[in-house]
């Protein structure tokens, strides 16, 4: 079944590389909380294997994340259209049609083009870290549910972290999730 998630998983990530629709990645999402929900405290091949799809699903998802993405650089509707005779239109509110210089028309058209890529790269981002989100939320509560923190526990948390493909940043933050002895 687990081999079967890893390839469900794989195919939705190849999903959102192909369309960037987020929904791929939230269903992703789904498929490795689901799959990995029955492994059972004591059952080390079991949490082993569950932790094995998260980090994979972690790794993966920390590729489509663009760092250079910046809450505060929110996008703009539109572009400001060139003058025209003299007058000055606000943003998104000429069609280019409309303008007859076909250099100006076609550097309106090319910005109109690059604010709107820009919305949707934002857009994208944005939900992404809202995932990156849940996804810690979820794999902090299976953490907390299989580890009791013991030392025993930690070797194995950093064994499982040592040979996943995810980066240093992620296997502090994963750590950090881990349960505290008492």
């Amino acid at each position: 079944m687990m081999n079967q998630a890893d390839r469900r998983v794989a195919e939705e990530f190849a999903g959102f590389e192909k369309d960037h629709d987020v929904a791929s990645v939230h269903r992703a999402l789904e498929m490795v909380e689901a799959a990995t929900r029955d492994a059972a405290a004591g059952n080390t091949a079991a949490v082993e294997r569950a932790m094995s799809l998260w980090l994979h699903f972690f790794a993966t998802l920390d590729r489509a994340i663009d760092p250079r993405w910046d809450v505060r650089d929110v996008p703009v509707r539109g572009a400001p259209p060139p003058p025209s005779h003299g007058n000055v239109y606000p943003s998104g509110e000429v069609d280019p049609r409309s303008i007859a210089d076909p250099a100006a028309r076609a550097r309106y058209e090319q910005a109109l083009k690059a604010s709107e890529d820009y919305r949707r790269w934002y857009n994208v981002q944005f939900q992404l870290r809202r995932i990156e989100e849940d996804a810690m939320r979820l794999i902090g509560r299976m953490l907390a549910a299989r580890y009791k923190g013991s030392d025993e526990d930690k070797r194995e948390l950093e064994r499982l972290l040592s040979g996943s493909l995810v980066d240093d940043l992620r296997k502090e933050r994963i750590r950090a999730l881990m349960p505290h002895p008492g």
